[in-house]
């Protein structure tokens, strides 16, 4: 069985012939473009070459850069916005060195673990926490904060113990206020 053949006519002349898959090629090369027509015997009359080309998608430059930038932006705007929290969260969930900063930061994740659904603290900052570490085994942090809520200034008292095993604050026992 022979293969089909196309002629093309091409910047004035009439050119080919040419299978398929060679017309395809000079179409994805650039060599001919849309504009093109073609001919195979049994046609009456000239036709587009975009009829027999397996068309490529041209990708828009400026439409896969928007894209680019909308996912870069989102994630920047992300971690704007939640990236100093989700790093407070780490650090109070985590923090397992035997030192006054690591407890100050355990302290306070306990305590936000026990404040009402939808009430959120903003915490004092650490030098004005009061922290007594006790010989390998536990501390007792006072730390200050505001609830968002009621915009009311409170304090914590907050008994830790220290498992070397783990090397984790846990809770020694239930944290109250002073």
């Amino acid at each position: 069985m022979q293969a089909e053949v196309f002629h093309i006519h091409h910047q004035g002349e009439q050119r080919g012939p040419y299978t398929s898959q060679q017309v395809n090629h000079l179409h994805k090369c650039g060599y001919i473009d849309d504009d093109t027509l073609y001919w195979r015997e049994g046609m009456e009359q000239w036709q587009p070459v975009t009829d027999i080309v397996e068309r490529r998608q041209r990708r828009n430059r400026v439409i896969i850069w928007g894209v680019v930038f909308g996912i870069a932006a989102s994630i920047a705007l992300f971690v704007w916005l939640f990236g100093g929290v989700t790093a407070e969260g780490w650090k109070e969930l985590t923090s397992g060195e035997f030192n006054e900063e690591s407890a100050w930061w355990r302290a306070r994740g306990l305590v936000r673990a026990q404040l009402a659904s939808g009430e959120s603290v903003t915490f004092d900052d650490m030098n004005s926490a009061q922290i007594t570490l006790h010989d390998h085994e536990g501390a007792v942090v006072v730390l200050g904060g505001t609830l968002l809520k009621s915009r009311a200034h409170t304090s914590w008292r907050v008994r830790l113990r220290y498992d070397e095993d783990r090397g984790l604050w846990m809770p020694a026992q239930r944290e109250e206020k002073p």
